[in-house]
């Protein structure tokens, strides 16, 4: 069997309510980065994962999760599986 591509396999996010403030996003954001950054290179490693790059800003990291979303509902569509 081929190897599938998971496109949320290797990321960890924070997500906000649609509306939240850009200036409490970006707080949220620094607070998350100045929590992860000093254990992220172990954690990595302990996980087995290699960040990918181009994933560095807000937006990028948007554009994969709505990558995400499409991949998972076209496949759950694909399925046969009917949102309730």
């Amino acid at each position: 069997m081929g190897e599938t591509k998971n496109p949320l396999d290797d990321q960890q996010r924070v997500l906000a309510l649609t509306g939240t403030p850009a200036p409490v996003v970006a707080a949220l954001g620094a607070a998350f980065r100045a929590a992860t950054q000093p254990s992220a290179p172990r954690l990595n490693e302990l996980a087995g994962v290699v960040p990918r790059a181009g994933y560095e800003t807000p937006d990028q990291v948007m554009n994969l999760v709505r990558e995400g979303v499409k991949t998972y509902t076209d496949v759950l569509r694909a399925a046969g599986v009917k949102p309730e």
